[in-house]
């Protein structure tokens, strides 16, 4: 990946330690990390800043993750935006969540190897 040409990632989480996490595995990955505390203040970045990809948590105060990818690409010309549900929850990842998100991941011991998988795959 040409360093010039990072690619942007939408960081949203409502975990303090988890959003530090995600945002490290991401970094050493390589991406350009834009994070934020909720699904709101996701939506905010998300309006006023250019991203290649939203990786965002599937519950959260304000607004969900679902709600967040569903607004993202309810925009035309950002429709293309790869998102990815996180969740502590095997059990949310249904066909409904299969509709909204282009990968849905389980926060357990894989998670590093499974995002910089999934966001590869993706970009």
């Amino acid at each position: 990946m040409n360093k010039s040409q990072k690619k942007r990632i939408l960081l949203a989480e409502d975990d303090d330690s988890m959003r530090r996490f995600v945002e490290i595995i991401l970094k050493k990955a390589g991406y350009e990390v834009l994070a934020a505390e909720d699904g709101l203040a996701a939506m905010q970045v998300a309006l006023e800043t250019e991203i290649d990809a939203l990786v965002s948590d599937a519950i959260m105060p304000n607004l969900s993750g679902y709600d967040l990818c569903r607004m993202i690409r309810g925009n035309d010309e950002e429709k293309k935006i790869p998102c990815i549900i996180l969740s502590g929850r095997v059990s949310e990842s249904d066909d409904e969540t299969r509709k909204i998100a282009d990968t849905f991941l389980v926060k357990d011991t894989n998670l590093k190897e499974n995002l910089t998988s999934a966001l590869e795959n993706l970009l």
